[in-house]
Parts: C-alpha cells; structure tokens; sequence
C-alpha cells in the first residue's frame, strides 16, 4: 500500500522558521505540511500558510487544523482560498470542531450539527455558489475553485459524518493500529450511508516519528505529543454507546493497561501544558502508551509500525 507523509508544524517555530522549514520538508519529499491553529499558543495560521506557500513549489499546504467557532465559516474558506490561489492550487482545508482553540478561551463544544453546517457550508460557498449558513446567504465574488476539505474527527459520530461529507479525514493524534482500525470502520458507516465509495476518503493518521537508537531516548522528545492520544482516548471513552464499548474491548484486549495509563497522564493535564516538554502530564506517559500510538525508535522499527498502520 502506498502511504503519503505529511509534516505538522507551527507549535514552536517562528513565522520567519516556517518558510525554511517548509522547504526542507519538500526537498525531503513530505508531500503536505500542516499547520496548527491555535491562538493561544501559536503564530496566525494563515501567516505559516503564506510563508510556506512562498517558500515551496510542490508541497500542499494547509491548516492540521482549524476550527469554525472563532472564524465566521467566509471568513476561513476566504482566507483558504486566497493562499490556494498564491500557492497555485496547492492549499487543502484542515477542520475539526475545536479543541484547545476553543477551550483555552473557556469557550464549551459546539454541537456536531454547527459542525456539519460550517463544513457544508464551506464546500459550497468556495465551489463559487450561493451557500447558506445561520439562516444567512451569501456568496464569493471570486472564488471559483472548490476547496479540498479534510474534517478532523475522533468519535463515531463526527467519523460517520465526515465520511458522509469530506474529502478525507484526519484522525486525531493517534497512530495505533487498533484504533485506526475502529476509525476507519466508522468513517466506512457514514460514507456507506450516503452513497459514497469509501476507497475515494483520505484517510489520515497522525502521530509522532521519532528517530533514536532506543525507545527510551525517545520518550522526552515525544512525551509532550503523547499527551494528546492520552487525553483522545479518555475523551473518547467518556461517551457512551455499543461503537464506544466494542472499542474500550478492543484496546482491553490489544493493548493492556493503556487506558489506566492515559487516565494517569489526564488527571494532572492544564491548557498550558498542550504539546510541550517537561510538563507534569507529559511525566506521566508511559513507554506503553508511545509504543501503542506513536512511532520511535530505529528507521527499521518505525517502517514495520508504518507497515502494520497501512495494512
């Protein structure tokens, strides 16, 4: 199976980084590079996209990703729109429903129906027509090139709706087979029930690759990511329903104790601690927890993990 890389970045570059290190992730051959978008913590996404825009040639661009809460739904599939024309068509929409964009603001989840509006919403309004959201109509008078639009989602039901409507989906950092698995299996359901081939869905894994002769070198370096699959697993797990228990089945069953240790990392985790190093929370993960959903270790390690997520 072929796989395409993609390289996530923006957490703790500068906007003059950005540009260089776009370029040397196309010179590798990564084929996107990704950019995260949260205020609180990071540079404006749309200043790292047009800085890798300026910088590359090849490599597709966009957010890793944005959120439609704190941007008017124009206001992103604009802004979008305009780095895929200076880039030449290379720009793609990277969307979930929030995160830590939202509640470092104190801002609560929206519901999963406002994030299927703006999502809709998007697609239509960039395909150049007349697009309705919150009882609005409106349109671009310039954008004419629908965008690709890949919606980040975790649990069954934002899986089964991006399935019913994106061009791919990004799964949530989690790099573990057993749960890739479980996702792909719901992002199957909701394309099934539109009508929509589920081979012609993106589907995206993220996780952390880290390179380093022993895992145990690799732990501080990755630890502060790792946090993240911890605190989607408990989130996860805390719904309810026959999709929710097969899964705590299954992850019983593969990955023993993993849960317990993602309960551990979360019971010390604030906002300010996201993706960083030398936090209490990233002290708390657990070599079991990097060897189930990230990739570190020996070039040849990380190949048969990457063998064993693509099959």
């Amino acid at each position: 199976m072929k796989l395409d890389f993609a390289v996530g970045m923006g957490r703790n570059e500068t906007g003059i980084e950005i540009g260089m290190y776009a370029k040397v992730a196309e010179e590798c051959g990564f084929k996107y590079v990704t950019f995260v978008d949260q205020q609180n913590i990071s540079r404006d996404v749309y200043v790292m996209m047009t800085m890798a825009a300026l910088n590359t040639r090849r490599i597709q661009i966009g957010h890793g990703v944005t959120q439609p809460f704190t941007y008017h739904p124009s206001v992103t599939a604009n802004a979008t729109s305009t780095v895929n024309e200076l880039s030449g068509g290379r720009t793609f929409l990277g969307i979930g429903a929030g995160g830590n964009a939202l509640r470092s603001m104190g801002m609560k989840p929206r519901p999963l129906r406002e994030f299927r509006e703006a999502v809709e919403f998007i697609k239509e309004y960039t395909a150049g027509n007349e697009a309705e959201i919150a009882g609005a109509t409106m349109h671009s008078e310039w954008i004419k090139h629908p965008l690709r639009v890949y919606m980040a989602a975790a649990g069954p039901k934002s899986l089964q709706m991006a399935g019913e409507i994106a061009d791919g989906v990004v799964f949530t950092s989690n790099a573990d087979p057993v749960v890739a698995k479980w996702r792909v299996e719901q992002v199957q359901k909701g394309a099934m029930k539109a009508g929509r081939d589920p081979a012609k869905i993106d589907i995206w894994a993220r996780g952390m690759m880290y390179i380093a002769d022993d895992r145990e070198e690799a732990m501080r370096e990755v630890a502060g990511y790792a946090v993240n699959s911890a605190r989607g697993i408990c989130e996860l797990l805390s719904q309810k329903g026959p999709d929710i228990e097969d899964l705590r089945k299954r992850l019983e069953k593969e990955r023993p104790g993993l849960i317990d240790d993602c309960v551990r990392v979360v019971e010390v985790f604030t906002e300010d601690q996201h993706e960083k190093l030398d936090t209490p929370s990233s002290g708390r993960v657990t070599q079991n927890i990097i060897e189930a959903q990230h990739l570190a270790g020996k070039p040849q390690d990380i190949c048969e993990k990457l063998q064993a997520l693509a099959e």
